[in-house]
């Protein structure tokens, strides 16, 4: 028979290491608080979509947060009510042989069915659900209503173990070969409601930008519509959500949301194709390093001819059944032609340049950014190392253990040239 001062030693632990798991799980809390320069911030909405999120869950929150309470309380009523006492069980083993210290008069009293707790507890959360589900609802219709004029910008996004690419039509039409082609960052005007079909090459991956709006799945063979939407001019965060491989956590996106003037200005820089180079011109060893190893998989359209057939690349290469699009396991890399006016690289999780965007206009990064050169060269000498992926299966970049540290100097030159 366990003896009062036993019983004692063994609550004494139990607090003991229950203090500890707080602590613990306080600590873990704080940790998840901490972020880098753009956190995945659900709760500061920067649009219409994502304020409509958020009018939705918090009122939902605040109702679970009482659900909460008022169960927990009932617990910890029921147990201190009801709690077996040192002092009074340390008596009842003294004055008792038997395992069982209490007679049958000392229990509280056993109560079997109570209609009106039953139907209280059955019908106010029924009521709760019932009102959560239609806000619910209202909400959904909201978060999928297209104001956008048919022929106004629709962007067609693709995602790919692992990086997102972003195809522009500026007509709206999405059937038609794609105006602009970037990787890894949406780049749109403030206060504009932008449509998005999205798709994958690959596996089941799933988009998400939380300042702007919620998730929606990208899967392959199918296309699914999504609306985006900022109010103020900014760099948002995103990422892919759905488990898609070895680096489904390095696989994100920011959205680069630009005044009028400077989304026209950035959409006629982005539709003039790079020019080859000729020998003796800056960048030009480069270039032939590039074709020699890299135009395989990345076009630069006026330059490279990835698909072998003696023309140029261009857009007509995202139409129909082109591999660049529609391949299960694409073997497609991203559109690099104008590589040098992005701000990230490598699925975004490295900054092409070392000020971050925020402290240089977007428009002006290629010129004024100074180069985050270590982790570039790193990237192109062995990616591999940089990004879990599986290069020889057509799902990332290989290495390049060949290129001589002169090649890779010149490749970058050529690199940053692409603007």
């Amino acid at each position: 028979m366990m003896g009062a001062r036993t019983r004692g030693r063994l609550g004494g632990r139990f607090w003991r290491r229950l203090r500890l798991v707080l602590i613990a799980l306080g600590a873990a809390l704080a940790l998840t608080a901490c972020a880098d320069e753009h956190p995945l911030d659900t709760l500061t909405e920067a649009g219409p979509d994502a304020q409509e999120i958020n009018d939705l869950f918090f009122p939902v929150l605040g109702v679970a947060i009482v659900v909460f309470f008022l169960v927990q309380g009932a617990i910890i009523y029921m147990v201190m009510r009801y709690r077996v006492r040192r002092r009074e069980a340390a008596a009842a083993a003294a004055d008792s042989d038997s395992d069982d210290f209490y007679g049958d008069e000392d229990y509280p009293e056993q109560v079997h069915g109570n209609l009106r707790l039953e139907l209280a507890w059955t019908i106010i959360p029924t009521i709760l659900l019932a009102v959560i589900s239609v806000f619910t609802l209202i909400s959904i219709v909201e978060l999928n209503e297209v104001t956008a004029a048919e022929d106004d910008l629709r962007v067609t996004v693709v995602g790919q173990q692992w990086w997102w690419e972003f195809q522009y039509h500026l007509d709206g039409d999405t059937s038609t070969p794609p105006d602009i082609v970037t990787a890894n960052e949406l780049v749109m005007p403030v206060r504009q409601q932008v449509p998005l079909e999205i798709t994958s090459r690959d596996v089941i991956h799933s988009f998400w930008i939380p300042q702007l709006n919620g998730k929606r799945d990208a899967v392959p063979g199918r296309t699914h519509p999504w609306v985006i939407e900022a109010n103020e001019p900014g760099r948002y965060m995103g990422q892919c959500t759905e488990f898609c491989g070895l680096s489904h956590a390095y696989m994100r996106m920011y959205a680069v949301v630009l005044e009028p003037a400077e989304w026209e200005e950035w959409v006629q820089g982005q539709m003039v194709d790079a020019a080859p180079l000729q020998p003796g011109e800056p960048g030009y060893d480069g270039q032939e390093v590039f074709l020699a190893n890299c135009a395989n998989c990345h076009v630069v359209n006026g330059v490279t001819d990835v698909d072998l057939d003696d023309q140029l690349d261009g857009m007509d290469d995202y139409a129909g059944g082109n591999t660049i699009t529609s391949a299960l396991v694409a073997g497609a890399a991203p559109n690099l032609t104008h590589l040098a006016s992005r701000t990230t690289f490598a699925g975004s999780i490295f900054e092409l340049y070392e000020d971050r965007a925020e402290r240089i206009p977007y428009l002006e990064v290629a010129v004024r950014g100074d180069l985050n050169r270590g982790d570039l060269e790193a990237w192109i000498r062995d990616a591999p190392d940089r990004k879990a992926n599986d290069a020889d299966g057509a799902r990332g970049m290989t290495a390049f253990p060949g290129l001589t540290e002169g090649e890779i100097d010149a490749l970058v030159e050529y690199l940053m040239t692409l603007r």
